[in-house]
């Protein structure tokens, strides 16, 4: 199984945050189930704001170059466990500044910890995606892309841009991209999520090569034929989109209708602990509530497969 979309600090074990912040004197949870009741989506979220506050005790237990190597490696052995042998998992280095790492730093410890799993998970192979961060300084955001260039190569295999989309519009940071286009960095975008399609139009105006969510692309049936003639992949994430309210009603969700239209829909986790989910629980959902067949699932393998930033998996 594959995993295109998956967010380090959204995926790491309650206990681990758990230990973590207890050494440090920041939280005082009893136990892992109230831990897990801090870093999961509430049952009342209502928007990609409210979900995006379940990565605060994530963040800041991720400072050290111990603990950033330490969940790389536990979240590659839970992707094993899952019978996952394919996986890329992102992450933004300048979170991970605040106790004086630099980002190069942050990188190089993602890495150890990627090459760490891959050693103990002999049908696993990982990639890491750097996260630009919307509402960041440019500068900071530029700094992420020159440590994907420095580690391109070196599990790194592409730039994203995450975070409050409906705040900070995809249009504002054309910079960031122009230099990944310039390093020949490929790179995804979250698009079309908390924001509608214009969002993603603007993504791929910058040369995006996939889409994070992108599933309001339905609202524009031009965008729809694009994306479908382009062969541009979706890296759809059901549900912590359901969570965070993309759609009305969890029975609008598209990802029948996208199929169907000829687009490359791959299925994700997002984040394996805020929305509380695995790829088997995701896959599970999608064949249940959305009448999706075993042969449009192989389907979407196949597509996430082809659309693996790191070819020689």
């Amino acid at each position: 199984m594959i995993d295109l979309h998956l967010h380090l600090d959204g995926s790491m074990r309650p206990s681990t945050v758990r230990e973590i912040l207890s050494e440090q004197g920041t939280v005082d949870w009893s136990d892992e189930a109230e831990a897990r009741a801090a870093l999961c989506a509430p049952p009342d979220c209502r928007s990609l704001n409210d979900y995006l506050k379940c990565f605060e005790y994530p963040c800041m237990a991720l400072q050290t170059p111990e603990n950033i190597i330490r969940a790389v490696r536990e979240l590659g052995d839970d992707l094993s466990e899952q019978d996952v042998t394919y996986a890329e998992i992102r992450f933004a280095p300048q979170l991970s500044t605040a106790g004086g790492l630099s980002q190069n730093e942050v990188v190089e410890a993602a890495i150890e910890g990627a090459r760490q799993a891959e050693r103990e998970c002999r049908n696993l192979r990982l990639g890491l995606i750097l996260c630009c961060m919307r509402g960041a300084e440019h500068n900071t955001n530029f700094a992420t892309v020159e440590a994907a260039r420095r580690y391109l190569g070196e599990y790194v295999c592409a730039l994203d841009l995450a975070g409050a989309e409906a705040l900070y519009a995809t249009g504002l940071y054309d910079e960031e991209f122009r230099l990944a286009r310039k390093y020949g960095i490929p790179f995804t975008i979250h698009a079309g999520e908390a924001a509608g399609p214009e969002s993603i139009w603007r993504a791929l105006e910058f040369g995006a090569s996939r889409i994070g969510h992108g599933v309001r692309c339905i609202e524009d049936g031009a965008l729809v034929d694009y994306l479908a003639r382009h062969e541009i992949p979706l890296e759809v994430c059901p549900t912590s989109n359901m969570q965070t309210r993309v759609f009305g009603s969890g029975d609008e969700y598209p990802i029948k209708e996208l199929l169907q239209s000829g687009i490359r829909v791959t299925l994700n986790t997002d984040n394996m602990t805020v929305s509380d989910t695995s790829i088997y629980l995701e896959t599970e959902l999608i064949k249940t509530r959305f009448n999706i067949s075993d042969e449009e699932i192989e389907l979407m393998e196949e597509y996430a497969a082809e659309a693996a930033f790191l070819k020689n998996k």
